[in-house]
């Protein structure tokens, strides 16, 4: 029975941590798609002051050099947004292996809780039954005398 009991606990504790991890994976699922927005909005920036440039025709050498500088930092902001994208992506990856991880044991420990109760209960049905068997020698034994 204590180890029916303890077998529930580690079950119950298992499952406890696979949905901590579901928790983890949802966290980082609207991490990466904020981080992925953050990289459009900055496609769309570099795209839209493209367009503008070109559009426009004539510039002083000032504003050419300040365009070539917006234009280096936006470029330097992308790589960095899509470094941050690449890091988001192998955290959700090594989250998911440690969901299926996770999901392995509980099953595991469901498993062994079902095989020892069911072992349990056959132990007491047999307990029940040699009982019930020495019950009916000890009737039919008051029957003869």
């Amino acid at each position: 029975m204590r180890k029916l009991r303890i077998l529930k606990l580690l079950t119950w504790y298992k499952e406890l941590q696979e949905e901590k991890v579901k928790v983890r994976i949802y966290q980082a699922k609207i991490g990466l798609e904020k981080l992925l927005l953050e990289k459009k909005l900055l496609e769309e920036e570099y795209n839209d002051s493209f367009r503008y440039l070109q559009e426009t025709k004539i510039f002083s050498a000032d504003e050419l050099k300040a365009w070539f500088n917006y234009f280096e930092v936006l470029k330097e902001f992308k790589e960095i947004a899509e470094k941050k994208i690449e890091t988001q992506q192998k955290y959700l990856e090594d989250l998911r292996k440690d969901l299926l991880q996770k999901n392995r044991e509980k099953r595991l420990m469901e498993r062994l809780y079902h095989r020892t109760l069911l072992k349990f209960n056959r132990e007491n049905y047999r307990k029940f039954l040699k009982d019930l068997d020495d019950l009916v020698l000890l009737r039919k034994g008051r029957g003869f005398d």
